[in-house]
Formats: structure tokens, C-alpha cells, sequence
């Protein structure tokens, strides 16, 4: 019996060494993380770039005032439906503009100013064949005084969403008076 009680001991000598060299092991350090890949700056935001977001968006009110008036007082169908497009594309293009603002910490109005609302307000007033002339007479103007601004802000500008935006408004506008001669 003795020699089995030993026997038992010698054999569950390496068991028993497993056991506790397994309890005992210390797993290598893991690897190091690699490093976080930089965050994103944010695109170039300068002193003329929040001057043009604030024209653009003060034009933008403007003109989606009048064109959902054109969609109501136009006599010419096809400036009804250019006043439809408008509010379309520039209410999108003013949602860009918005997040672009608000991403460079700018607060931008959501109403349009004293004299552009009371142009609006004029406008107003005009049905039919009248209407169509004082539309067309101030989307001509609008257009006049927006284009170099929309110009310069594309050669100048080092912002790629705003030198977009511009672009795209740009386009838009020539489409639209394009429509409208």
C-alpha cells in the first residue's frame, strides 16, 4: 500500500507542477495599440468665408420667399414652376449652407431681413402678368449683385464646401434665368 500511495505521488507529481506552472503563467504583454488616426480638420474657415455665408444665406431666404409666391401669382406657367424648383434647390442648398455654418460655430438667420422681407411683402401684392415682370425684373437684380460675389468666393475661397456650394448656386441661378427670359 505504501508503494501505491508513492506511486500515486510520483504520478501526479508533473500534474501537479502543470497545474501550478499554468496558475503561475503570466501572459505577455499584448502589443501596443496602434496610435488613433488624426481627427479631421475642419476646412478653412475665414473672415470673407462668413461674410459670403451670410450674403448667401440672406439671398437664399429671399428667393425662396419670392419663388413660393411665383408658385401662387405667376401668370406665366413656366415661372410658377421655376418658383416650385427654386424653393426646391435652394431650400437644399440653404440646409448645406446651414451645416456648413454651424459646423464653423456661425448662426445663421431663418427668416429673411427687413428689406428683403418687405420686398416680399411687395411683391405680394402683384398677380399675373405684373407679377411676372417685378419677378423676373428682381430675380435679375439679385442675380446681378450675387454673381461676383459667387465668383470671387470660387477663386478666392480655400473651403471646399463653400467654393462647392458656390459652384452649385452659381449653376443654379443661370438655369433659372435662362427659364425665365
Amino acid at each position: 500500500m505504501l508503494f501505491l500511495f508513492r506511486h500515486k505521488a510520483a504520478a501526479l507529481s508533473p500534474f501537479m507542477l502543470l497545474l501550478l506552472g499554468a496558475c503561475a503563467y503570466v501572459t505577455p504583454s499584448q502589443p501596443a495599440a496602434p496610435p488613433l488616426p488624426a481627427l479631421a480638420k475642419p476646412a478653412p474657415f475665414s473672415a470673407a468665408d462668413a461674410v459670403f455665408v451670410q450674403k448667401l444665406n440672406t439671398m437664399d431666404l429671399a428667393q425662396i420667399g419670392m419663388a413660393n409666391i411665383a408658385r401662387t401669382h405667376a401668370a406665366r406657367n413656366d415661372i410658377a414652376l421655376v418658383g416650385e424648383t427654386i424653393s426646391k434647390d435652394i431650400g437644399a442648398l440653404q440646409a448645406r449652407l446651414a451645416k456648413v455654418a454651424a459646423a464653423h460655430a456661425l448662426t445663421l438667420p431663418a427668416q429673411p431681413s427687413g428689406p428683403e422681407q418687405k420686398q416680399i411683402e411687395r411683391l405680394q401684392r402683384w398677380q399675373g402678368a405684373a407679377f411676372d415682370r417685378h419677378y423676373i425684373r428682381y430675380f435679375t437684380a439679385t442675380h446681378a449683385k450675387i454673381k461676383p460675389v459667387l465668383a470671387s468666393q470660387i477663386a478666392t475661397s480655400k473651403n471646399p464646401d463653400l467654393v462647392a456650394i458656390a459652384r452649385d448656386v452659381q449653376t443654379r441661378l443661370a438655369d433659372y434665368q435662362a427659364v425665365m427670359r
